[in-house]
Formats: structure tokens, C-alpha cells, sequence
């Protein structure tokens, strides 16, 4: 195998060859959530192309990127954990299912492989009834749309669009100021 390729795949094995993890494994979701640390919108040498807008970087920086990060964590968290109680489903169910299986495979009769299923399948009912109340699939969604609406409403900002167009001052941030209180106020379920 050529280096760049290795480069390209994303992790060394043993031999100095790189591998990948498969595609099905990096989207699984974590056990236990772990905050990351928030990234900037615009990436700092990207921003420093930019001089004249260093004063409305530094505005934004301190009025609505906490608020967005706030949101954007805030909507990762609830999709990880909406993502892993539908895992949960579906491995619950397959092992209840296995257990049934087995089970009927033995002619029946096997006290501890029916309680085993009968455990399985009641945390499974608990689970499924959470699920069905949607409450980390209602959080998600309405964070994660929160979150877009900050960072739309930060590019707007910068292009001196919307209600921001031709605008100086106070009269500028009150606008943003009005979008990120009402987007504080109306806190995620």
C-alpha cells in the first residue's frame, strides 16, 4: 500500500498500514455522552481574511455563539441519546427474539431462557413506551433547530442581510439581540 493512501484511510494497524473503522461503526452512538469542545463557525485563518468584519466577529463571538454552542451541544447529546435507545430497540429485540428461538430449539421447558426472554422483553415494552413519547426525538429536533437558526442568523449578520441591511450600531444589534432572547426563552423540552 502506497503512504498517501494510508494517509487517507484514517488510522495504523500493527504493521504501519492505515485502517479504517467501517462505516456502520463511526455513526453508532456513544454509551456515555462526552461534551466536546465547541468549534468556531468560521475557521480563525478564514476570519483573518477578513479585517473589516473583525468588529462584528467580536460582537457575535460574545452575543450569540454561546447561545449556538449552547443549542448545538445540547442537540448532539439529544441525537446520540434518541440514537441509542433506537439501538437498544433493535438489539433487545433481536436477542428476545434469539431467546425465543433457542428456546423453541430445546423443545421448550427452559425455565431460565424464558425468564431470561420474559426480562428482555419487559425492558424492551419500558423502552419502546419512551421511545413512543419522543421526548429525546422532540429535544433533537427542536435544539438542533435552534441551533441553525443562530447560525443563520449569524451570516446574516455578517452580510448585513435581512433585517440588518443598512443598519449602524444599536440599530443593528437590537434585531440579533431580540433573535437570541427569544431563542433563550424558549428552552428545549
Amino acid at each position: 500500500m502506497s503512504r498517501d493512501l494510508d494517509d487517507r484511510r484514517g488510522g495504523e494497524n500493527t504493521r504501519g498500514c492505515v485502517v479504517n473503522r467501517p462505516v456502520l461503526l463511526k455513526r453508532l452512538p456513544k454509551l456515555w455522552w462526552q461534551r466536546r469542545d465547541p468549534e468556531p463557525l468560521i475557521a480563525p485563518e478564514e476570519r483573518a481574511q477578513y479585517p473589516e468584519l473583525e468588529a462584528d466577529f467580536a460582537l457575535l463571538d460574545e452575543l450569540l455563539l454561546p447561545t449556538f454552542h449552547q443549542r448545538d451541544t445540547a442537540a448532539l447529546e439529544a441525537q446520540n441519546a434518541f440514537w441509542r435507545q433506537q439501538l437498544l430497540l433493535i438489539v433487545g429485540g433481536t436477542a428476545a427474539t434469539v431467546l425465543g428461538i433457542v428456546q423453541s430449539a430445546l423443545g421448550g421447558g427452559v425455565v431460565v431462557l424464558g425468564l431470561t426472554e420474559a426480562v428482555v422483553a419487559s425492558l424492551l415494552t419500558w423502552l419502546a413506551l419512551s421511545a413512543r413519547a419522543g421526548s429525546w426525538h422532540r429535544r433533537y429536533l427542536t435544539s438542533r433547530l435552534q441551533a441553525e437558526r443562530l447560525r443563520s442568523e449569524y451570516f446574516v449578520f455578517l452580510a448585513h442581510a435581512g433585517s440588518y441591511r443598512g443598519t449602524k450600531g444599536d440599530a443593528r444589534i437590537s434585531p440579533l439581540r431580540a433573535t437570541i432572547d427569544e431563542l433563550e426563552t424558549d428552552e428545549p423540552e
